[in-house]
């Protein structure tokens, strides 16, 4: 998804990218590989005239008024067809004028770079230095985008100086560019004169910061891109008779790429709201190695699924790489930025997330607010009923069990409730609301409001020994009899059985059907006559689950859950309750900063380490930017995005990397008893990418139902 979630952005980001196929950017900056990279881009005139140089400048100064999310939105854009020109370094200058500017230096620069008849570029790095009669003399670079007569916004200590490329004393070298459609350069100061107009005091951080933002978005649509280029090109390939999609090792790569693209625009969208507030550097910081990594990961594996053709200078795939890599490096650094969010983090800063919520959001927080003020004052043992009645337990679901909250309600639900400790359904959420969906109104009435109440616990009877993944291959069998069905079988992996009084289970109804048809959903008791629960142990030595064994157990006809050998809807549905709830549910286990405590008791840290907690707390906190912008995107009302079908294996996967890391920070403390949590949550997390669905097929699902890559043939 792109980073657009409002009509506004989302119309925007329409205009723009019709504008930059129109003009045909991307076949434009192939031929600025064998030109001069300081010509303007033919499209440069209509650009301007568009007004996008001036597009999060102000109106009194001849900007378009609006901000930096706007301009993020069209410049994630222009990076899905990685155009060429100074755009980005010309806009990312004028923003920081905007940002530090005294009023003269606006009055000064803004007009002439919001009409785009002058450029502009930013260098971060250097070592210019002030002599003691106020001169400036040293280098600065390399510097993206700079022409022979630009404005230059230069790095001198924590400040920033304004100078023209042109003016007495400046120098620019033209260097050898790996990104041949944005070229660089050095500039050489001597002896400069800089009134102190033209000095920005303490701007240097905000140049990084608004960098660090432009760059992220540029990144997000280069790893969108990168993701479109691989995956269509996975889908016309053919290979040992197959498209190369269909091969698993390709539909990994994809799902892959399109997990960091999302990730990256998630990060981005989050840096580019930020920016300016309290909470700015954090977020920028974050962006860095969220998005620009993701982009040079992307440009590389675009170029390995195209193979060979890839490789060449006539295909597009090294434009993106070059761009990437180039981005990454001028703009990030990203070794800078993972320094920086190890610092904030160890001095406190947490990036606080909120949605703007319409009017109408009051009228649903005054009942929830009012129902805070009656359940604080309730009993302990009525407490659970108040939230059953009151469909505050499961708001989202519909009455009379919930609330039928759409979207805007759930989030306010979730605020005004905060402090409240509700109870946990567990696998019971997902498996009642599937009987929701699909039981008899005499099941509903008789189960849905009981487990609610907590008086029926319930677990998942899908897996067997030959039934993981593939939950549709069962063979516990059900046979008809009077009045029912008598089950005979095995269950495996069952979370919970051993303090469960209920189960949904997948039976054999039908050995003649074909594997999803034969099928049949069915409610067994779990007290019934003729059902063993075996726990297992695990490598934790604790059992969460559990072996169950069916011996010609009944159940009545009147627990059978949807149709008779219809049992695969029920099932699917149950499964797909399930990946929202696991998805979309709190982090448990270590958190990414905690590893920052583990350094410090353990004296561990020069091998790298704070780096790759910085990376794991990056990715930790652009998870939950993917279940914010589903939010915010169900809010305005705009189209589902992809977030909740790879939240969950980013989940599972980051959970191991943390403790991985944990692990190798602790040392001989992990494996000795000193530190029991890290032992602990190392061995647990092992079945996260295995539970629930192994991160295996979960990437084949990716690859296959949102880049529709086309399944593995059927092979006898």
């Amino acid at each position: 998804m792109a980073l657009a979630i409002t009509d506004e952005h989302r119309a925007l980001a329409e205009v723009a990218r019709a504008f930059l196929a129109e003009h045909d950017v991307r076949a434009a900056a192939r031929r600025l590989l064998e030109e001069d990279g300081a010509v303007l881009p033919p499209f440069w005139k209509r650009l301007c005239e568009l007004g996008w140089p001036g597009l999060h400048l102000p109106e009194e100064y001849g900007g378009q008024g609006f901000g930096i999310p706007e301009l993020a939105v069209v410049v994630e854009e222009m990076g899905r067809v990685v155009a060429p020109g100074p755009f980005l370094p010309t806009v990312l200058a004028s923003g920081v004028l905007a940002a530090t500017g005294s009023e003269e230096v606006l009055r000064r620069y803004l007009p002439t770079l919001a009409d785009g008849s002058r450029l502009a570029a930013v260098a971060l790095e250097g070592s210019l230095t002030w002599s003691s009669d106020g001169r400036v003399s040293g280098q600065a670079g390399p510097v993206a985008g700079a022409t022979p007569t630009c404005v230059l916004v230069l790095p001198v200590g924590d400040d920033l100086v304004v100078v023209d490329s042109a003016s007495p004393g400046v120098r620019t070298t033209p260097l050898e560019s790996l990104d041949l459609t944005r070229r660089t350069v050095a500039v050489h100061l001597e002896d400069v004169v800089v009134d102190a107009v033209r000095v920005l005091p303490g701007a240097r951080a905000t140049a990084v910061a608004l960098a660090r933002v432009l760059a992220a978005a540029e990144a997000a649509g280069i790893a969108h891109a990168c993701t479109e280029m691989a995956v269509e090109y996975a889908k016309v390939r053919v290979q040992f008779g197959r498209t190369i999609g269909s091969f698993q090792a390709v539909k990994h790569h994809c799902a892959d790429m399109l997990v960091a693209a999302e990730l990256a625009t998630a990060a981005a969208w989050d840096a580019a709201r930020a920016f300016g507030s309290a909470e700015s550097a954090q977020a920028c910081a974050v962006a860095v190695p969220t998005a620009l990594d993701a982009a040079v990961r992307n440009a590389q594996v675009n170029i390995q699924v195209h193979g060979g053709i890839g490789f060449t200078w006539e295909h597009d795939a090294h434009l993106y790489l070059r761009r990437a890599v180039a981005s990454a490096a001028l703009f990030g650094p990203v070794p800078a930025a993972e320094d920086e969010i190890v610092r904030l983090t160890r001095a406190g800063a947490v990036r606080r997330h909120a949605i703007d919520l319409p009017p109408e959001a009051e009228a649903f927080r005054a009942d929830a607010r009012a129902f805070a003020e009656r359940y604080a004052g309730l009993p302990a043992d009525e407490r659970r009923t108040a939230l059953v009645d009151s469909g505050y337990l499961v708001p989202h679901w519909p009455r009379p069990w919930g609330r039928a909250a759409g979207a805007v309600e759930q989030l306010v639900i979730e605020e005004e409730l905060a402090g409240i400790e509700q109870p946990s359904l567990g696998i019971g959420g997902w498996v009642t609301l599937t009987l929701a969906q699909h039981g008899t109104p005499e099941q509903i009435e008789r189960w849905i409001r009981p487990s609610l109440l907590g008086e029926l616990r319930w677990c998942q009877l899908f897996s067997e020994p030959g039934a993981g993944s593939d939950a549709a291959a069962v063979q516990t069998r059900a046979v008809r009899v009077e009045g029912g069905w008598r089950i005979t079988g095995q269950k495996v992996w069952t979370s919970g059985a051993q303090v469960c009084n209920r189960g949904l289970a997948t039976v054999r109804t039908d050995s003649h059907a074909p594997k999803h048809k034969g099928i049949t959903a069915l409610v067994v008791d779990m007290e019934a006559e003729g059902v063993t629960v075996r726990p297992l142990r695990e490598i934790t030595g604790e059992s969460l689950f559990n072996e169950v064994f069916f011996d010609e157990v009944f159940v009545p006809d009147a627990d059978v859950v949807g149709e008779v050998n219809q049992g695969w809807t029920v099932a699917r549905a149950t499964l797909g309750n399930e990946r929202v709830s696991i998805g979309g549910g709190s982090q448990r286990g270590l958190a990414a900063a905690a590893l920052l405590s583990l350094l410090d008791r353990h004296g561990a840290g020069g091998g790298g380490e704070e780096r790759a907690v910085a990376r794991l707390i990056a990715e930790e906190q652009a998870m939950r930017l993917l279940n914010l912008r589903q939010a915010a995107r169900a809010v305005a009302g705009g189209p589902p995005g992809p977030e909740g079908n790879i939240t969950k294996l980013l989940s599972a996967e980051h959970a191991q990397h943390v403790t991985k890391l944990a692990v190798r920070i602790a040392g001989p403390a992990a494996v000795s008893g000193g530190e029991p949590e890290v032992t602990f949550e190392y061995l647990f997390d092992r079945c996260l990418t295995i539970a629930g669905g192994t991160s295996e097929i979960g990437r084949n699902v990716i690859a296959e139902r949102l880049l529709g890559l086309p399944r593995d043939p059927l092979t006898s």
